[in-house]
């Protein structure tokens, strides 16, 4: 196991949710953190990249950054995620090389698997074609899997790679245009109730299911992921083995925030993949262990939140 007490831990990512609770876990562990920021780094230039990283001589990596958003948002810049997911990854990588940095922690996404049997298991990443509304990213997130596998094989060093369902919490993105599920649903009954509107729509039908984590505790996943899994072949699975239909999750949030009107479901909107839960198995041998935030207290933490920054946020 890795101590990281007074370890450099490089994270991209560093301004987004995941990566705010990433933070805390390490600075937890009397790490030296090493956020990078948008504003100081373009990822997207390999040099620019590598001399970074060598500059600030990491022991380690955690790779969050990447480019996509929901439904909408990949039906109508498929390439562009497919290109920035993929290069970033690939720049993030092969710097880690170039810096001799000793393991990194590249995070994945649950939508690189294919629509299948469930619980998702690891060794199925790779296999089949994944739901078109999210291939784009899938497709990004597969060639991090497949390029840490291959330096792993050529210079020996330790490259693994996590992945979860859909994260929430403060911090979260709420662009109508990009945020995920939770995000979209707190922010449209926050401001229903705000606004004094009767009526909220969602899409889809409201039957799909999600598995959901609070952003704390997937980032405590990730951080025990640096500290104890070493299999450069396969991904690991970070998760409860629990989920949520979304009409049962618009539900609960509209009780949270105190909202009494109706609800109308788009029929017209993709439902995206029906279900996509994640078989937790391996990471439970791998002992690593996950606080479980409830629902209803992940989500009341996300509504504070919201409502405390909804006039500042973009």
């Amino acid at each position: 196991m890795i101590k990281l007490k007074n370890k450099k831990v490089i994270i991209t990512g560093a301004t987004s949710m995941i990566g705010r609770s990433v933070i805390k876990s390490l600075r937890q562990r009397g790490s030296i953190m090493q956020p990078i920021f948008h504003e100081d780094l373009d990822l997207m230039n390999y040099e620019q990249t590598r001399d970074l990283f060598i500059d600030m001589k990491p022991d380690y990596c955690i790779h969050l950054a990447g480019y996509n958003g929901n439904i909408k948002f990949n039906s109508l810049y498929p390439a562009e995620i497919f290109h920035r997911t993929s290069t970033m990854g690939l720049n993030v990588l092969k710097a880690c090389i170039d810096s001799r940095i000793l393991k990194t922690v590249s995070v994945l996404s649950s939508c690189g698997y294919k629509a299948g049997d469930q619980p998702l298991k690891e060794e199925e990443f790779l296999n089949g074609e994944p739901d078109e509304s999210t291939e784009a990213h899938a497709y990004g997130k597969r060639d991090l899997l497949i390029y840490s596998k291959l330096l792993h094989k050529q210079y020996g060093e330790t490259f693994v790679c996590a992945l979860f369902n859909t994260t929430y919490g403060p911090h979260d993105n709420f662009d109508l245009n990009k945020t995920k599920v939770v995000g979209s649903l707190i922010k449209k009954f926050v401001d229903a109730v705000d606004e004094g509107d009767k009526l909220v729509e969602c899409w889809g039908s409201g039957k799909p299911k999600r598995e959901l984590i609070f952003c704390d505790d997937v980032a405590e996943g990730i951080v025990q992921t640096l500290e104890k899994y070493d299999n450069t072949q396969l991904p690991l699975n970070l998760g409860f083995d629990q989920d949520v239909t979304i009409k049962e999750l618009s539900e609960k949030i509209a009780e949270l925030v105190g909202f009494s009107g109706d609800i109308k479901w788009d029929l017209s909107r993709s439902d995206g993949q029906m279900r996509k839960i994640l078989d937790s198995s391996r990471m439970k041998k791998e002992g690593i262990i996950l606080n479980q935030t409830s629902l209803n207290d992940g989500l009341q933490k996300t509504i504070e939140w919201y409502r405390l920054n909804k006039g500042i946020i973009k």
